[in-house]
């Protein structure tokens, strides 16, 4: 077995064709990054309901974890909205929100979904975020931002609701005491709105958010806000993230603390791998997408053990990098020493910042994670994106975060199977001039033989309505003896849709005649084979086209009678065959003159459409 060391070093490999112009770039490009993850790092912090220094810890060892273990060149881990909403969900009953069992209870969150990330990675399972919809992105995003937006608003208000309230309940409360709101909070909360705003449109290349905090920082400095009301974020320890084991004893609440980090696992890998996917499409860079899993992974162990709570893919961070010039993975590394460095030596200015500001700039947060264009052609698409979008926003806003996670996935799945287990099946017929195959009319199909045509998957979930499809078509035709299927389109078959073909198999031979199938791709001829279905069915029953195919039924299963008596021309072949010239079909082909007893039983039941009278 050869094991490589780049296989536990990825880094490895870009490291060894890194070249010194490209340390500039992404130099630049890492400190941009930090400081846009200053502030976000401690305001994404309050969302998840922990102090905020435990930001900044999750913007450094898990960001340069990700960083080197990842295979985005651009992608940068840390704290997110979304992430940070389900950590103060799965956990808010628990334990107090901020309290050092809470705290905690994030680590142990972060070190179990990082072990089912890399399970996950290991077990290459990266095309199973094929199956969670961009409706149900879309959804738990536009629900999430409405949350963030709401819990803020006690905030930017100054005003203290009660904690772990309903939606509803805790809104009613809000607008009792709305008129109790302190003006000097919420004029400071406005006024970061404001300057972000404002920078946004005239300067966007700067970093609106942190001028904005900055501002009001000073304002509380200057004018002893903090001593006339306004909160404050406090002391923020100017310290490096410190190791720290997760304390067993919280392991009390292990099913629950499992429930969230799988929903964790699952958002995180969906908004690390959609935003790395995004980049990558401009770049032509190739990803690894379990590679990514297991980086994703890793970095949240990492913030398990160096005081950091779950993190994900940001797509803010991750577009400033790519904007920013960055070249190599090294720019999230610089990024995240960065952040440490500005945490060693401006920690305590932090403590002057007011909760109104951070609150102003998640309210802002929010509204940008809408994408309203998105969510107007989701909605006008289909409706079954339009019902998995409204079910996980209203689940979002209604039940605990993380189930809305499974709602929508659940629902997702489910309609994406509903979909496809109701393949189209349409009876053909050839055009009588050219011969080619067309949609067969009410009243010009050949009685002795059905040609239908399959678009889709026959597997476990379609055998069923495969099965009751085309024997209500048998039924309907009782002296029909050949069944022709067009396989060109199906390319996906499993054991149930063998024991589906097997049944309609016997049911044409217990006619007295048999079943053909044509334009079988190698993957469904390898299920034939190896299930033993091609030596039951013969592997002369298999042909490349159709043409062959009918006219195999013809030679092996057509009875004289039937077709002197039919009044209909479908094939070539049929005024031939009506005056008895079977050897049209090839040389010394000669008709058949036994007609089994379950035949003349089906004759008992009528002549069909097409024919003058019955057949013995």
């Amino acid at each position: 077995m050869n094991v490589k060391l780049s296989n536990f070093a990825p880094f490895l490999s870009w490291m060894r064709r890194y070249r010194r112009p490209h340390f500039q770039a992404d130099l630049s490009a890492g400190l941009t990054v930090a400081v846009v993850a200053l502030p976000q790092s401690m305001a994404y912090a309050l969302i998840a309901g922990l102090p905020v220094q435990y930001g900044l810890y999750a913007s450094i060892v898990p960001t340069l974890v990700a960083c080197l273990w990842g295979s985005s060149a651009h992608l940068i881990t840390g704290p997110t909205t979304a992430v940070s909403l389900v950590i103060f969900s799965a956990l808010k009953n628990l334990a107090p929100p901020g309290s050092p069992a809470f705290i905690e209870l994030a680590f142990w969150l972060a070190a179990f979904s990082g072990l089912i990330q890399i399970g996950m990675g290991a077990a290459r399972m990266g095309n199973l975020l094929d199956f969670v919809s961009r409706s149900v992105l879309l959804g738990f995003t536009a629900g999430a931002a409405v949350l963030i937006a709401f819990k803020q608003l006690p905030g930017l208000f100054g005003l203290t609701v009660p904690k772990g309230g309903h939606l509803v309940t805790t809104l009613f409360h809000l607008l009792g005491t709305l008129h109790q709101s302190h003006l000097i909070t919420l004029g400071l909360g406005v006024i970061t709105m404001a300057v972000i705003l404002i920078l946004k449109k005239i300067r966007p290349a700067w970093p609106g958010t942190l001028f904005a905090l900055v501002l009001v920082g000073l304002l509380v400095h200057i004018f002893r806000l903090d001593s006339r009301g306004v909160a404050v974020i406090g002391a923020v320890p100017r310290s490096l993230p410190p190791f720290h084991l997760p304390s067993w004893d919280a392991l009390d609440n292990l099913g629950q603390l499992v429930s969230g980090a799988l929903a964790i696992a699952l958002l995180g890998l969906v908004e690390a791998v959609s935003i790395a996917k995004s980049i990558s499409d401009q770049t032509r860079q190739r990803l690894n997408i379990n590679r990514e899993f297991a980086g994703q992974g890793l970095a949240n162990l990492s913030a398990a053990i160096f005081s950091g709570f779950p993190v994900s893919g940001s797509f803010t961070r991750s577009a400033v990098n790519f904007r920013s010039g960055a070249r190599t993975p090294l720019s999230g590394v610089l990024s995240a020493l960065a952040v440490a460095a500005t945490v060693l030596a401006a920690a305590p200015l932090a403590g002057i910042l007011p909760l109104a500001g951070l609150a102003g700039v998640l309210v802002l947060v929010a509204y940008d994670m809408i994408h309203w264009a998105d969510l107007k052609r989701t909605i006008r698409a289909t409706r079954a994106d339009a019902a998995v979008l409204v079910v996980t926003f209203l689940s979002t806003l209604l039940l605990n975060i993380e189930f809305a996670i499974y709602v929508g996935v659940l629902l997702s799945i489910g309609l994406h199977l509903a979909k496809t287990s109701r393949p189209r099946i349409y009876e053909e017929i050839p055009d009588f001039l050219t011969g080619k195959m067309k949609p067969a009319g009410l009243a010009d199909s050949c009685p002795q033989v059905d040609i239908v045509y399959i678009e889709g998957s026959l597997f476990f979930g379609s055998a069923a309505f495969v099965q009751e499809d085309l024997l209500r078509r048998l039924r309907n035709h009782p002296r029909a003896v050949a069944l022709l299927i067009r396989m060109h389109r199906i390319n996906t078959l499993d054991a149930s849709g063998v024991h589906v073909l097997g049944l309609l198999l016997e049911e044409v031979r217990r006619r007295g005649g048999d079943m053909y199938l044509a334009g079988v791709n190698q993957r469904v001829f390898e299920v034939f084979r190896d299930s033993g279905f091609l030596r039951e069915l013969g592997e002369t029953h298999l042909r490349d086209t159709t043409g062959s195919a009918i006219r195999q039924a013809m030679r092996e299963t057509f009875f004289p009678e039937d077709c002197s008596a039919c009044e209909l021309n479908i094939f070539q072949e049929c005024p031939d065959l009506k005056k008895g010239r079977w050897e049209t079909l090839g040389k010394g082909v000669k008709a058949r003159t036994c007609a089994l007893p379950a035949r003349k039983a089906a004759a008992d039941t009528g002549p069909p459409s097409g024919l003058k009278g019955s057949a013995s």
